[in-house]
């Protein structure tokens, strides 16, 4: 017997390959109120696949979704999404879309604060009553005009974040605030990871709409990104620069004291390193800071943060209030952070020192969220191998769906030229001449537009510098720091070549490889050059031993598979739908070894050679 797709909302007509797999995983994962977990490859369709069902479930009841993504560029496809189920299906529900609070506030100065200065920035402004965007929405309860602005908003439907913050910003409304109030009666909530997982955040921001994790069904995007994004919302850092800046403002505002007990913290600092890099005890560095600064420490972090309640009132920014977060989280536990001192070098060569409490184990938040929700559903396209994720988010006995690629297997080839690598032993001028002159014999040969993602901008350089005197292509090349109008003028460059055939340089977990659709001619062959593997230092190596210690299997949860999931990641640039056709060349002789072949999606088919550019060559000449 067919089951009726329209019934869980399903807004087409047909229902594509594998989608009825997907559909029919989270509806029964919602009915028995468990987690889902779903590697699901690109151009599957997931984000219709997901949404529907779970929708049909909220709309009986009285949960919640909350759609978590980590690429802002993902917020239309999901808002598009909703308005077309809600059309086709001439529904009734309201939608909520919001990013950070900072990325929201109408105010230019915003932008220059990072996320805990602005948070801090924010409460003084509406504490001394100087946000006139806060006072016109909010006394203590709405005021009447925000009330009458906000049942517009809901008349206009599911709105996108940007179109959110134009029409309240042009009312003088707090556009934050007026989401968050939105987000009372809305039956989806489109929001980051961090509002859910990041634990201080995501309490204050439940509360604030009357929402219960126990009510929601939680959809995570792209979740193979959700241990590391976690780890990196829990850990903290102080370096010499916020210490100095610390002592200038403090002294600057009159706090002697105080600045002289940073003083004597950046002492420490300097006389710590003997090494490039050393573990600190927690224990050990309080009683020194206790020394040095001739205080007590929780008395020390006091009087931090009371002087830079003082330095915000005539600054915007205060690095005495970093400071003093630092100092307090630095109490936190031992079991599964790792405390590392380490010397560094600035991108203009000026040496600094840097304190980091790392987080290790995104469990620790992750595990309470799975735990008390209604449902949830993990899904990627890269989230092999699934036991992994299972253990490292601490989801306990979910349901299991792993589904193959949608389109034509014979539109992808895949070859490993074991010829070369990148292995830290191996690593030399010459071996960098060979990698550029095996690149440009696969290059050279057709006209196609070609990404080369390396593991590190160092083998980058090292490569590049016997590449550019070889490549007869354009080449367009990634640079560290690049903003987002730089990262889309490259983009813009490198497609306008589609026809020619240019070379983008870039690196593994940078901004081309991933949160980029290269449809069609704009990118036919992607050549991944080496592994790229964590850099052997202390966090690589307590994030190893942690996971040995917990699973048995440090080496892979650690430092292999993160790296090799990147990687799939970065191949997936040229095959976003069912016409493109591309070339990918994995090239390192270790594609080749046992447990770096299992985290590669069987459905590659891979072929190795010596020659690659023989087949990259033969293939793009019959498919164009």
């Amino acid at each position: 017997m067919s089951f009726d797709y329209s019934s869980v909302y399903f807004p087409f007509k047909k229902v594509r390959k594998f989608q009825d797999r997907l559909i029919h995983g989270v509806l029964n994962a919602v009915d028995a109120g468990k987690v889902l977990i779903a590697h699901a490859p690109t151009g599957l369709g997931k984000t219709v696949a997901v949404l529907a069902p779970a929708l049909k479930h909220v709309l009986e009841s009285d949960s919640t979704i909350f759609f978590l993504t980590p690429r802002y560029a993902q917020h239309r496809l999901i808002i598009d999404t909703l308005k077309l189920i809600k059309e086709k299906n001439e529904l009734n529900f309201k939608v909520t879309d919001l990013i950070g609070k900072k990325w929201m506030c109408p105010t230019p100065a915003s932008r220059e604060l990072s996320s805990s200065e602005f948070t801090q920035f924010c409460r003084d402004l509406k504490k001394d009553d100087k946000c006139s965007y806060y006072k016109n929405t909010r006394k203590i309860d709405l005021t009447s005009s925000a009330k009458d602005f906000l049942d517009y908003l809901n008349g206009k439907g599911p709105m996108h974040v940007n179109e959110l913050i134009s029409e309240c910003a042009g009312a003088k409304l707090c556009p934050h605030e007026m989401a968050l109030e939105s987000g009372r009666k809305s039956k989806v909530i489109v929001c980051d990871y961090y509002h859910l997982f990041h634990d201080v955040v995501r309490n204050s921001f439940l509360n604030k709409m009357g929402k219960e994790l126990k009510k929601s069904i939680i959809i995570v995007d792209e979740a193979h990104n959700l241990p590391q994004r976690i780890r990196d919302l829990m850990t903290y850092q102080l370096s010499t620069y916020s210490l100095k800046a610390g002592i200038r403002e403090l002294r600057e505002h009159g706090f002697e004291e105080e600045a002289d007990a940073v003083a004597g913290i950046l002492e420490l600092f300097n006389l710590g390193m003997t090494e490039k890099e050393v573990v600190i005890e927690r224990d050990a560095f309080i009683r020194k800071v206790v020394s040095a600064a001739n205080y007590d420490y929780d008395e020390l972090i006091v009087k931090l943060l009371c002087a830079s309640e003082v330095i915000r009132k005539h600054k915007k920014r205060s690095r005495t209030h970093a400071i003093a977060l630092f100092l307090n989280a630095w109490q936190g536990s031992n079991d599964n952070h790792a405390r590392i001192m380490k010397a560094e070098k600035s991108r203009s060569g000026q040496e600094f020192v840097k304190l980091t409490y790392h987080c290790l184990d995104p469990a620790v938040y992750s595990e309470p969220v799975f735990t008390e929700c209604k449902s949830a559903v993990l899904m990627s396209g890269t989230l092999t191998p699934i036991e992994m994720y299972q253990e490292l988010l601490g989801v306990s006995e979910p349901m299991i769906l792993e589904l193959q690629n949608p389109f034509p297997v014979n539109n992808r080839l895949t070859i490993i030229d074991p010829c070369l690598t990148t292995r830290y032993s191996k690593r030399s001028e010459e071996n960098y001449s060979l990698i550029a002159e095996r690149i440009n014999s696969i290059i050279k040969g057709n006209s196609s537009n070609t990404a080369v993602f390396f593991p590190s901008y160092v083998v980058m350089t090292s490569v590049l510098q016997y590449f550019n005197n070889i490549c007869e292509r354009e080449l367009i090349i990634e640079r560290q720091g690049l903003s987002k109008e730089g990262k889309d003028a490259l983009l813009k460059s490198f497609k306008d070549y589609k026809d020619r055939g240019a070379v983008l340089c870039g690196v593994v977990a940078g901004s081309f490889s991933e949160g980029v659709d290269l449809p069609g001619k704009s990118l036919e062959c992607i050549i991944i050059v080496g592994v790229p593997l964590q850099p052997p230092n202390l966090y690589s190596k307590a994030l190893i031993n942690y996971y040995d210690s917990k699973f048995s299997k440090g080496w892979e949860y650690g430092y292999l598979y993160p790296a090799l999931t990147r990687v799939v990641q970065s191949a997936g640039r040229c095959i976003r739908s069912e016409s493109d056709k591309g070339v990918i060349v994995l090239m390192d002789e270790r594609y080749l070894w046992k447990n770096y072949l299992r985290v590669i999606p069987p459905e590659w088919r891979l072929k190795v050679s010596k020659k690659p550019e023989r087949l990259v060559n033969e293939f793009l000449s019959t498919h164009y």
